[in-house]
């Protein structure tokens, strides 16, 4: 099976690894999800070399430092993150799906290049 190949521009990874986000927010039928980095590359259809990983990682704690997830703690699978119904990012996820996601974090372009490719 072969892997996405989105490692050559950082805007379409970072976009990937969001909507991947937001289409988990959306399936989930609790209040609260938890993931890792290695969950989000697994439902992305990435790698999970660790090289890759911490890409993705990169990616959870940029959410992290602007209050959209939260650290959950640490296991010996890696860090662990949580996101609930009151974080801006469900909202947008499960109102408006990945396009108000988008529109939230500014993702614009990176976005519509995912859907083309």
């Amino acid at each position: 099976m072969q892997k996405r190949n989105v490692y050559r521009n950082y805007d379409t990874f970072r976009a990937l690894i969001i909507s991947t986000l937001a289409e988990m927010i959306q399936r989930t039928k609790g209040n609260m999800l938890t993931f890792n980095s290695k969950k989000v590359a697994i439902l992305a259809d990435i790698d999970t070399h660790p090289v890759i990983l911490t890409l993705v990682k990169d990616v959870l704690e940029d959410l992290r430092r602007r209050g959209y997830i939260n650290y959950m703690g640490r296991s010996k699978h890696g860090v662990k993150y949580v996101v609930n119904s009151r974080s801006p990012l469900w909202k947008a996820a499960k109102e408006g799906g990945i396009e108000s996601v988008a529109r939230l974090l500014q993702l614009g372009e990176a976005v519509a290049k995912l859907k083309v490719s």
